[in-house]
């Protein structure tokens, strides 16, 4: 047992120092340096939505029909640390060798680069369409006014109930994933459920909103930062609700099905 825990705690050592290196990057890299990432999201755009992009070095992929650009601030680095962290840390302790758990660390950098270029693809594309659906629309429109949504709100509110419901699902495709093929140890149907919910709660709030609240703090600079928590916190409660709702249902018809 003691072998087992030193070898968890080298891989979750190992992940957090991937993802500080990657952040480092991220914090200084410009669209060039993201074209690693930043070229399959344009791609699969493409694919999901018709729009075109033409890339234009050190600002990224412009599409001048629709105004938008999917630029290095648009990458989707920050999803990727957090879905990545999230697989490491909820599966390594659940694996029997030290060589599953090694094998799960590179797994879990591929599958947090694949979700999050798929991810962030669908978000860019809600991003560029439903501002303009909801434009057409004159009640809609006059309702967004009212409310004092504006576009850099609206573009916030999205993203975050694009993420933030996307990682319910690759905490669920993850964890049949570790079970399936690296043979992990199988949690009860109470714990899983507490787990489905919590989980990916708990990591999105950490990265999204504790640890900028930290580096705020450190640096003393606050502007903005209110407006963005409740606004992320608002969309993330009824995300939450959403998908508490749909687990608890799921949970009572496998009952259901099971006493047939």
């Amino acid at each position: 047992m003691k072998k087992s825990g030193l070898t968890s705690l080298s891989v979750y050592l190992s992940a957090v120092f991937a993802a500080v290196l990657l952040r480092q990057f991220y914090n200084t890299a410009d669209s060039d340096a993201l074209i690693w990432i930043l070229a399959p999201v344009a791609w699969w755009v493409k694919i999901l939505g018709g729009i075109s992009f033409e890339y234009v070095a050190k600002i990224g992929y412009v599409s001048g029909k629709y105004r938008f650009i999917i630029a290095a601030s648009c990458a989707g680095v920050r999803f990727l640390v957090l879905t990545f962290l999230m697989a490491v840390f909820s599966f390594t302790h659940r694996l029997a060798t030290g060589r599953k758990k090694a094998l799960w660390l590179l797994f879990s950098a591929g599958f947090a680069y694949m979700t999050t270029i798929i991810v962030n693809g669908i978000r860019i594309t809600a991003a560029v369409y439903l501002p303009l659906l909801l434009a057409e629309n004159r009640f809609t429109s006059k309702l967004l006014t009212q409310q004092g949504i504006t576009a850099q709100r609206l573009h916030t509110m999205i993203g975050t109930a694009v993420y933030f419901s996307s990682l319910f699902v690759l905490y669920w495709i993850a964890e049949k994933a570790c079970t399936g093929l690296f043979g992990a140890r199988r949690l009860e149907n109470a714990g899983k459920c507490r787990k489905k919910i919590a989980v990916p709660s708990v990591w999105y709030a950490a990265v999204v909103l504790v640890i900028p609240f930290l580096g705020r703090a450190y640096h003393q600079e606050w502007d903005g930062f209110l407006e963005y928590a409740v606004l992320v916190a608002g969309v993330c409660v009824v995300v939450g609700a959403g998908v508490l709702v749909v687990v608890v249902l799921s949970s009572v018809s496998m009952k259901g099905k099971n006493n047939t």
